[in-house]
């Protein structure tokens, strides 16, 4: 998943319907400086912890989450590659089996033989 960080702040801002020059303050930038940032992809972490403070959201848990769910698809993608290593393990083993069935099939009717003998 790709964050476009400036795009959840703008979301938060209007959601809370706080006025750009409140977090320009904030920043101590200009308030078109602010509304840049909505178009940014990333900010550095001593601004983005500047207004996760003042808008009262973690956005780094943002990230997290994505991390998270990365992490989550790995352990499946993981999981998925076991599975598949454990059947065909499991195959080879059927066929093992099956020859050793057969093989006892053999020595029992070699055994039947020599008990009629």
């Amino acid at each position: 998943m790709e964050i476009f960080i400036g795009n959840e702040i703008r979301r938060v801002m209007e959601e809370k319907r706080i006025p750009v020059a409140r977090l320009a303050e904030v920043l101590e930038m200009h308030s078109g400086s602010v509304s840049r940032l909505y178009g940014y992809r990333s900010i550095g972490t001593d601004v983005l912890q500047k207004i996760s403070v003042e808008l009262w959201v973690d956005f780094f848990d943002i990230y997290s989450r994505d991390l998270n769910f990365k992490k989550e698809v790995v352990a499946v993608t993981s999981c998925e590659k076991k599975l598949e290593e454990k059947t065909a393990e499991l195959e080879v083993l059927k066929k093992e089996m099956e020859g050793f069935k057969r093989e006892m099939g053999y020595l029992k009717q070699i055994n039947e033989l020599l008990v009629k003998k």
